[in-house]
């Protein structure tokens, strides 16, 4: 009788301890939440693009109570996931230093956030290409390529002509940025949108009718006429 008396006794002290471990464990569990660095007079313009140099300069993390968590429910959270779906993503509104990021500091409208991104005095368009003569799954928004065409001079010879050098890709398929292209596992694709130079894309639309067959891209190293980029050696460890 006495073993029992104990055993129940013992039951009821490991509730209470385990109790009181949880309610301790909730009031100090923290989460992390994601915001912009507190500078005096930091003002994020509305049309900024997100890339991995404005997450390093302009994006911290910062740690709350896990209590505090349900009034902050709209900041973004600070997960792996987050930070990948934040690539490329378009400001659609001023938004000041310290400010905790929302979805809501983002254009929704993609098709208009796609459109801004066009630069000044270029065009944006779409080409087929053949994936299996060109760089294939090493090829995702926002490389730089060459578009290249074969083009027949004689029956049955041909040569190959750059028609496009060092242009931007913005779109493979209907995926415009990297985290999506990541998030779909690279999905095989038989188009992609480019800009160019307004100018360049009126003799490549000429050009290109001349071609046999599908273009090929050719995958530049993104130092190559970059400033404050150092290219990596191709050596193996």
């Amino acid at each position: 009788m006495r073993n029992i008396f104990y055993f129940i006794a013992a039951v009821i002290a490991f509730g209470a301890a385990f109790y009181y471990y949880q309610d301790v464990s909730q009031q100090t569990a923290t989460v992390q939440k994601l915001r912009l660095v507190a500078e005096d007079g930091l003002t994020i313009e509305a049309g900024t693009v997100i890339d991995d140099d404005f997450m390093d300069t302009y994006v911290v993390s910062q740690e709350m109570p896990r209590a505090l968590a349900v009034e902050f429910e709209w900041a973004l959270d600070d997960t792996a996931v987050t930070r990948i779906n934040l690539r490329d993503q378009v400001f659609g509104q001023d938004v000041t230093g310290g400010s905790f990021l929302q979805r809501g500091h983002f254009f929704v409208d993609q098709q208009q956030d796609f459109a801004l991104r066009i630069r000044e005095g270029y065009r944006a368009f779409s080409i087929p290409v053949a994936t299996d003569r060109a760089v294939e799954n090493f090829l995702n928004p926002g490389s730089l390529v060459d578009v290249v065409g074969a083009f027949e001079i004689t029956p049955k010879v041909f040569e190959s002509r750059i028609l496009l050098e060092n242009v931007e890709v913005m779109a493979v398929d209907d995926i415009d940025s990297v985290g999506e292209f990541e998030n779909r596992d690279r999905p095989e694709y038989n188009s992609v949108t480019l800009q160019a130079p307004a100018e360049q894309v009126v003799r490549f639309a000429a050009e290109s009718e001349a071609a046999s067959g599908a273009l090929s891209l050719l995958l530049r190293n993104p130092c190559d006429e970059a400033e404050n980029c150092i290219a990596q050696d191709n050596v193996s460890q």
